[in-house]
């Protein structure tokens, strides 16, 4: 049986927040502001907010998490990303409370080709984008701010609250459009749910685990490989009748993106294993979960 606590998640209506929300709801108290009650783009403000609230663990999802849109506005990405969750982890820690921080693979310069452990160095020169530095430095603010914050990195994100990766390439495959994808940048799919279990083991069981952690799926995929079997599952599954081939594309071919992207970021999850007690289940195995699950909503 477990007990219920008090959880305050920024970014409730977000991919990762939205998955968390749903799951713990019926076991927690939960507590789940607006961007209209607290922006993280007002930095100065969020202390205020933050001291009349009622809760024992922050789990913060929010943040700007666009490239594009970070590589356009650095300082807006700058006050959201780092600003802010330091101000909630100096609250964490006036009061007590524990904090998980989200954060992504982004922090990694792409330029390796193995598995990426939390030792590894964070971009050792710089992130390669807006975005990225903005995440790292909301990674060093926090820990230094609190003492009970756990860093989860996350990458490549699929669930059923908001729309992702696979359901763009569902979305061309049933419309008869051409699919295709880059296939020489890699990282690890990761479904929202499994997020969430995970999550949930550590602060109910793991309550001592700080630090930086990897929290992902098994396994590794190009975009390219990640829609293949996506439309792969898709076909197996009965959502889709055709399959579509899907045409690899290079990054430097791409012209959509306003701010570089990071190669290879694929993260070992070895750390986050010892902590469950088990090996996560492979990112193909968490999508065809998430795929059926369409067909019995």
């Amino acid at each position: 049986m477990i007990k219920g606590m008090k959880i305050f998640i920024t970014g409730a209506s977000g991919r990762l927040g939205g998955a968390l929300n749903r799951r713990y709801a019926a076991r927690h108290e939960m507590l789940t502001p607006s961007r209209s009650v607290l922006d993280l783009a007002k930095p100065d403000e969020v202390a205020e907010i933050v001291r009349d609230l009622d809760f024992d663990l922050l789990i913060n999802c929010a943040g700007m998490i666009s490239p594009d849109e970070c590589e356009g506005d650095p300082l807006g990405a700058m006050r959201v990303n780092a600003e802010s969750p330091a101000v909630l982890a100096a609250e964490c820690q006036r009061r007590g409370a524990r904090m998980i921080q989200i954060s992504t693979d982004y922090v990694f310069d792409g330029e390796g080709d193995s598995l990426l452990s939390e030792a590894a160095p964070a971009a050792p020169a710089v992130p390669v984008n807006a975005y990225g530095r903005s995440k790292l430095a909301g990674e060093q603010a926090v820990l230094a701010a609190c003492s009970q914050v756990l860093v989860a990195r996350v990458s490549w994100l699929f669930g059923p609250d908001r729309p992702s990766f696979p359901d763009q390439m569902l979305a061309r495959a049933i419309a008869g459009q051409e699919v295709a994808a880059i296939a020489d940048k890699w990282s690890v799919p990761t479904s929202t749910d499994d997020i969430a279990s995970w999550l949930e083991h550590l602060f109910i069981h793991r309550p001592a685990a700080s630090g930086l952690l990897h929290v992902c799926n098994s396994g590794e995929a190009t975009w390219h490989s990640y829609a293949e079997t996506t439309l792969a599952l898709a076909l197996e599954i009965g959502l889709i009748q055709d399959l579509p081939p899907v045409k690899p594309q290079r990054m430097e071919e791409f012209t959509g993106f306003l701010a570089r992207r990071p190669r290879y970021t694929t993260m070992s999850n070895a750390a986050l294993a010892d902590l469950l007690g088990e090996t996560p289940q492979s990112w193909e195995s968490a999508l065809r979960q998430s795929l059926a699950g369409r067909v019995t909503r």
